[in-house]
């Protein structure tokens, strides 16, 4: 019997995680304020606030969430800034863009960091989290000041599957024009996403793309688009229990939405699946 229930756990324990990222997960969203940036995580299915942290700069910008890492972006400012969430510690610079004097919003693609300029050009950078920069790109349908940008990959109708970008045509835009690119610039999509309100940031879960409904001049409550990769609208959060939201940037976290089951994972489930289909045959024997 304890063979058997240890074969029980092993392939339960295994399907359950290889499934777990199928469960909704919180979304942060980096706030523009003329103050320090106001990094916010919401329940994506009541649209409840969870937790705010103040961070570094001023008038903030991107995001992305690795783990229990935060980095995120300012307007005013080159850096991109980190903030442990696990500890609740301030981790400072983690590394800068040369030559840009702002940056917008920010993406990962499970290794390296996708970074929008907020300089003035439509440009996008590929950086190492140790600051080395791999590529620079235009993103033609961006009129410069670009808020919104993702990375996103396993959409058999968007690249094959293969990784992609999508990115918004300018700053706070009404309506929010959304185009999809591959990762060396090319315009795969033009408006894959019309978002009729002013739309600013964006992020990918996986399944769906979220956009976020901000806007100016700190309107309450915020919301949040949830379109599928159609671009057909799915459904409309509202948040709540902000006492401030003008978000600019969204992100869930990567190392749930991007990694899939390792090899070694798979056959681990199917030899305990396996055993587990012996164990039940040879009991109605």
């Amino acid at each position: 019997m304890k063979i058997q229930d240890a074969l029980y756990g092993l392939g339960l324990s295994v399907a359950v995680s290889a499934a777990a990222h199928a469960a909704p997960l919180p979304i942060w969203v980096n706030n523009a304020t003329d103050g320090a940036p106001l990094l916010q995580e919401y329940d994506t299915t009541t649209g409840a606030l969870i937790q705010q942290i103040t961070g570094d700069g001023t008038n903030g910008r991107g995001v992305v969430d690795v783990g229990n890492t935060l980095y995120y972006t300012t307007a005013t400012s080159n850096n991109v800034y980190a903030y442990n969430t696990a500890t609740h510690t301030d981790l400072g610079v983690a590394f800068s863009v040369a030559g840009a004097t702002a940056l917008s919003t920010m993406a990962y693609d499970g290794t390296n960091f996708w970074i929008g300029d907020y300089s003035g050009t439509n440009q996008a950078y590929l950086y190492t989290p140790t600051g080395t920069l791999l590529k620079t790109i235009s993103l033609a349908n961006c009129t410069g000041h670009c808020d919104g940008l993702e990375y996103g990959q396993g959409v058999p109708s968007i690249n094959g599957g293969g990784g992609f970008l999508i990115s918004n045509r300018a700053d706070e835009p009404i309506p929010g024009i959304y185009d999809v690119y591959n990762t060396n610039g090319a315009l795969l999509d033009a408006a894959l996403i019309t978002d009729p309100k002013n739309s600013t940031g964006i992020a990918f879960d996986g399944t769906d793309f979220y956009v976020d409904n901000g806007g100016d001049f700190n309107p309450l409550p915020g919301s949040i688009a949830v379109y599928d990769t159609t671009g057909a609208l799915v459904r409309t959060i509202t948040l709540s229990g902000a006492t401030y939201f003008d978000g600019e940037d969204l992100s869930f976290n990567y190392a749930v939405v991007l990694p899939t089951p390792e090899p070694a994972s798979l056959t681990l489930l199917g030899t305990a699946l396996a055993c587990i289909g012996l164990i039940r045959r040879r009991r109605r024997l």
